[in-house]
């Protein structure tokens, strides 16, 4: 078993149990459930053109995936610049909470000094004004009203929540901290494959349908569309 220490003082054997083996058996149980998820979409029949392809495909499947990067390119970021920052903020801070899930435990010296838990804490800040941000925007805008769910509403709470333990449990030198985040870090891992969270999974998927139906069609990569004169 990894000897997880404090900074200050040793941790019990429960949390030491918490921070190793029960993370990875989270770990293998949300490994599994994406397995049996990535099976089942892969036994599906893709969809067939019978049109003869007006365009490049290949393109326009690199292209699908690539609008990730380019807001400029999707009409919600491109009118609303703002959300594309806030979309990669609290990506990026859930990223850099993720990843001290796994150092904690077994390089906790990595993340030791002043300046990796300003920069941990700093990140958690960031990540949890977007989020409350969207669970705000949730709740405020008819539309989007409309189109959550309650697991939209539960999954940004809790993500949320998440959150606020990360910022806690970052210095190292609080058990009940640690605790705190490791267990809300083994229900996530346990409750993600079956929310919406994990639509990441379908995400590359999505994008490579995507890309080949609109490359097929002549529609991707986006071209000009010519003005027809006014009579």
């Amino acid at each position: 078993m990894t000897e997880s220490v404090l900074l200050t003082h040793q941790v019990s054997r429960f949390t030491k149990i918490l921070m190793d083996q029960i993370q990875i058996a989270a770990l293998l149980f949300m490994a599994t459930m994406y397995v049996i998820k990535i099976k089942s979409i892969l036994k599906r029949p893709a969809a067939f053109e019978r049109t003869p392809s007006r365009g490049n495909e290949k393109q326009a499947i690199s292209y699908a995936y690539m609008t990730l990067a380019m807001p400029w390119e999707m009409e919600s970021t491109k009118k609303h610049w703002w959300r594309y920052f806030e979309f990669a903020i609290y990506h990026l801070g859930a990223a850099v909470i993720i990843s001290t899930t796994f150092i904690m435990p077994y390089l906790p010296g990595l993340i030791a000094g002043k300046g990796a838990v300003l920069f941990i804490q700093g990140s958690v800040l960031l990540a949890l004004v977007c989020g409350i941000s969207r669970f705000v925007r949730r709740v405020i805008r008819p539309e989007m009203r409309v189109i959550s769910t309650p697991d939209d509403y539960f999954s940004i709470g809790v993500l949320n929540l998440w959150l606020i333990t990360a910022f806690f449990a970052a210095p190292q030198t609080s058990e009940p901290a640690l605790i705190g985040f490791f267990g809300m870090t083994t229900f996530f891992l346990i409750y993600v494959p079956f929310s919406k969270i994990s639509h990441y999974i379908f995400w590359p998927f999505i994008r490579y349908y995507q890309g080949k139906h609109f490359g097929h069609r002549g529609v991707y990569p986006k071209k000009a569309v010519p003005t027809v004169p006014s009579a």
